[in-house]
Parts: C-alpha cells; structure tokens; sequence
C-alpha cells in the first residue's frame, strides 16, 4: 500500500512527514495506521500530482 506520513517517526519503519511510500501489508502497517502516523495515498490523486494536473479549485 503506497502511505504518506503524516509526521516524523523512527522505529522499524522510519520516515519524514509529507514522504511518501509502498509499505507491505502486515503488522506493522496496520500499527502506523491505527495510529495515524501514515494515510493512504489515493493512486489517482497521486498520479495526477506527478503529471501536474492536479486542479486547482
């Protein structure tokens, strides 16, 4: 599942908020969720965002 942190953690998984990345499925995944660390990435929001179409209403 492709996530975004939502703040600065370390721990068995370590990342910087606003990062964006593919996590595997498990444990460890379902505990940053849980604790809103990380939020998935809507694939559409995120393919429009590369190509620079995202709209700007």
């Amino acid at each position: 599942m492709t996530v975004k942190a939502t703040t600065n953690f370390s721990g068995t998984v370590s990342m910087a908020k606003g990062e964006e990345r593919e996590l595997p499925a498990g444990p460890v995944l379902n505990d940053l969720l849980s604790c809103g660390y990380i939020v998935p990435v809507d694939k559409e929001e995120k393919s429009e965002t590369k190509r620079g179409n995202k709209r700007k209403d």
